[in-house]
């Protein structure tokens, strides 16, 4: 993981005062949690190593696993027994306190994602042997955002909310920027936000922060 994040992440730098916040592409409680998952459950009888490969826009963590009998991915979003398929080093890392005692995993990762308003975890598996976790580092929350606030706020909108998320302190001319439309538009977007509780101007306008109502 130290790795990953020092070598391979560009964080978002953002301030809440004097205090300096890194946001980076993943969650780190979710990729945690990922890793953790491939440890315990590994078939180590294939001799083949867990792999996470990093591209442009998305992290693909692999593993060579199998799910217990009758099982399919679905099932590991619905409410299930845990059943590791190395009860021993689940078991360990359990007493660490690195796991909980029953299969909360997936939802973990998911829930996490959604905090951060990141977009869903791709779950795959295949061949009955390969299982894989892909997090997208590049495209906001869009369903995250819908279900957030509903019908409150127009396509627009919901991508100010997903940029000032990850960054506080943006500016009406760098969301200009980003979104590719005039800064009269996007004072007038951020008003129809601000009224609808949904941003708040916490501090001044200059070395303030936008506070997402989330």
């Amino acid at each position: 993981m130290e790795t990953v994040y020092l070598n391979y992440f560009k964080g978002i730098i953002s301030y809440e005062g004097i205090q300096r916040i890194e946001t980076n592409p993943v969650p780190h409680s979710a990729f945690r949690e990922a890793i953790t998952n491939a440890i315990v459950h590994r078939d180590y009888s294939t001799g083949i190593p867990i792999q996470v490969k990093i591209f442009p826009d998305k992290v693909i963590i692999y593993n060579d696993g199998r799910l217990p009998e009758n099982w399919s991915v679905q099932d590991l979003f619905e409410t299930h027994r845990s059943e590791p398929h190395n009860p021993m080093i689940a078991n360990a890392f359990f007493r660490a306190g690195m796991i909980e005692s029953w299969g909360r995993g997936i939802e973990k990762i998911t829930n996490s994602c959604k905090s951060a308003w990141k977009s869903k975890p791709i779950f795959e598996f295949k061949r009955n042997c390969e299982f894989s976790v892909a997090f997208d580092t590049i495209n906001i929350a869009k369903d995250t955002i819908k279900d957030t606030v509903k019908d409150t706020v127009n396509g627009v909108q919901g991508k100010m909310l997903a940029l000032l998320s990850e960054n506080p302190r943006m500016t009406a001319k760098k969301i200009s920027l980003e979104l590719g439309i005039n800064e009269r538009n996007v004072k007038k977007n951020i008003k129809a936000l601000k009224e609808a509780g949904l941003v708040e101007r916490v501090g001044a306008a200059k070395g303030g922060h936008w506070e997402v109502k989330k």
